[in-house]
C-alpha cells in the first residue's frame, strides 16, 4: 500500500528555507532515501540550473528552537508558534480539513510532573495550531503498557484533548506499509492511523534511554507499532543496538512525519525513559528532518552526534541531514543552549566503539543488566507482561530474572512504575566507561 500524500510533498519540501532542493522518487512516487555521506552530508544533490529552469543547490536543514522557561500554556504556545513560524507556519504544512495525526511520547500512565510523557501543554498548543489551519486533529500512541486513552489520562494529555474537541485513539488497527526502494527492512506493521492521516506532526520529549542512549524524534516514532509487535522487533534485535537503530530510523523514514515539534522545556536524565530525574532545559525544537533535530539535541547536550545510535545509522544508510555543517539553528547558538554534563543512562555505553565479534564473547562481563531493587518493587508484574523473550518471573522471594534470556533491551525498566529496576554495568562494562571518562 502506497504511504500518504504527504510524504510525496515532503520528498520537496523537507529543507525548511529559501533554496529549493530536488529528491527524486521510484515508480511508485515514493521518497527514495536520501543518499548521503558517512558524515552526514547529502550526497549527489544536483546543482545548477535543471532543464525545467529550476535552480538546485545543496541546502542547509533548519531546525528551530525557542526558549521556553516553565510549562504555563501562555508560555508554551507562544514558544510553539514562534518555532514552528519560523519554519513557516503551520499553514505551511497543515491545510483546510486535513485529518492530522498528534503522536505524542505516551510511554507509561505517569503524571506530568515526572517528566514521562510529552507535556500536555505542548500538545494542546499544537492541537490549537492545527485547527486554526483547518485542519482536523486526532492524538494517538501505542503505550508500553495500558492504553493510549489510560495513559493519555494520566498524563493530563486527554483532558486538553477533549476541551478542544480533539480525539484521543488506541493504535490497535494495523496495515503492513512498504518501506521505500533500497531499505534493508521491506515491510513495517504500523498503526492505520499512521498512514492513513493526511498529515502527521511528531510530538517527542527528550529523555535518557536505556538502550539507545536518548529518546528523541527518530526514536518517538517506534510507538506507531502497535502492541506485541514492538517485542517482536525486540526479539529479532536482540542485544544487537546496530540492528534495532536501523529498524528504527528506517521506520521513521518509512512513515516521514512532515513535521516535529520537540517538548525539550523539561528533559529527563539518568535513569530514562521512565525512572530517570527531570532536568529543565527551558526550549522547544522544530523541524522536518528528525536526524538533524536528534543531531542539534546531542551537540546541545554535549555529545558527539555518532554517540546516539539513531542518528549514526541514519548516517550510514543515508537518511536524513546529521551533519552540523549543513544544519541551520534558527535561534540562539548552540554555545547558548549548552547544557553540558548531561546525566547519561547507565547502559550509555554499552557497545559504542566495541567491535562486533568482541561483543558477542564478553556479553555478560561487558553488556549492563537489568537488577530489582526488591525494597521498591511492588511485584505488580508490568515487567512480566512487556518482557520481549519471557525472561522475566514471579518466583518464592519475588521477580527474577533469566539472565540467560534476558536479552538486555530494558524494556522492563522502561515500564517499572516504581523505578525498582537498575541498570547495573558488567565489570569490563565499568572499566570501559573509566577509560573513556
Amino acid at each position: 500500500m502506497p504511504l500518504r500524500s504527504q510524504a510525496h510533498a515532503v520528498t520537496l519540501s523537507s529543507f525548511a528555507g529559501g533554496d529549493f532542493c530536488f529528491f527524486p522518487t521510484n515508480t511508485n512516487h515514493e521518497p527514495r532515501p536520501r543518499a548521503t555521506t558517512k558524515a552526514g552530508r547529502p550526497r549527489g544533490l544536483l546543482t545548477g540550473h535543471g532543464t525545467a529552469g529550476y535552480v538546485f543547490k545543496t541546502m542547509k536543514v533548519q531546525v528551530s528552537v525557542v526558549r521556553c522557561e516553565g510549562y504555563e500554556y501562555e508560555r508554551v504556545s507562544e514558544a510553539v508558534k514562534e518555532s514552528v513560524g519560523r519554519l513557516g507556519g503551520m499553514g505551511r504544512f497543515v491545510k483546510a480539513g486535513q485529518k492530522v495525526l498528534l503522536k505524542p511520547n505516551l510511554l507509561v500512565s505517569s503524571t506530568p510532573q515526572k517528566g514521562v510523557t510529552t507535556h500536555p501543554m505542548v500538545v494542546k498548543a499544537v492541537i490549537e495550531m492545527v485547527k486554526a489551519a483547518g485542519g482536523v486533529p486526532v492524538v494517538g500512541d501505542s503505550p508500553a503498557v495500558g492504553t493510549a486513552l489510560r495513559v493519555a489520562a494520566k498524563a493530563g494529555i486527554a483532558q486538553v484533548a477533549e476541551e478542544a474537541g480533539c480525539r484521543v485513539v488506541d493504535f490497535r488497527e494495523i496495515l503492513r506499509v512498504r518501506a521505500p526502494e533500497g531499505f534493508i527492512f521491506r515491510r513495517f506493521e504500523v498503526a492505520r492511523e499512521a498512514v492513513e492521516s493526511d498529515f502527521v506532526i511528531n510530538l517527542p520529549k527528550i529523555k535518557t534511554h536505556g538502550q539507545m542512549l536518548l529518546t528523541l524524534g527518530v526514536k518517538n516514532m517506534f510507538g506507531c507499532v502497535p502492541g506485541t509487535r514492538k517485542a517482536a522487533w525486540h526479539l529479532k534485535a536482540g542485544v544487537d543496538r546496530t540492528y534495532f537503530a536501523r529498524m528504527l530510523v528506517e521506520l521513521y523514514s518509512t512513515l516521514k512525519p512532515g513535521l516535529t515539534v520537540m517538548d525539550g522545556i523539561v528533559a529527563m536524565e539518568g535513569n530514562g525513559p521512565s525512572s530517570g530525574t527531570a532536568r529543565p532545559l527551558g526550549m522547544i525544537l522544530a523541524g522536518t528532518d528528525c536526524v538533524a533535530l536528534d543531531s542539534t539535541v546531542t551537540h546541545i547536550l554535549g555529545l558527539p552526534r555518532e554517540r546516539l545510535w539513531t542518528t549514526q545509522a541514519a548516517i550510514e544508510c543515508g537518511i536524513g541531514v546529521a551533519a552540523p555543517e549543513l544544519i541551520e539553528v534558527l535561534g540562539p547558538s548552540l554555545r547558548e543552549l549548552s547544557v553540558a554534563p548531561f546525566k547519561l543512562p547507565v547502559a550509555a555505553d554499552l557497545t559504542w566503539g566495541v567491535p562486533g565479534f568482541i561483543r558477542g564473547l564478553v556479553k555478560d562481563v561487558l553488556v549492563p543488566r537489568p537488577v530489582i531493587e526488591r525494597s521498591r518493587c511492588s511485584e505488580c508484574l508490568s515487567c512480566v507482561k512487556v518482557c520481549p523473550p519471557g525472561a522475566m518471573k514471579r518466583g518464592a522471594g519475588g521477580i527474577v530474572i533469566d539472565r540467560d534470556r534476558c536479552i538486555r533491551c530494558f524494556c522492563c525498566q522502561e515500564v517499572c512504575p516504581e523505578g525498582a529496576i537498575e541498570i547495573r554495568s558488567g565489570f569490563l562494562h565499568r572499566v570501559l566507561r573509566r577509560g573513556r571518562q
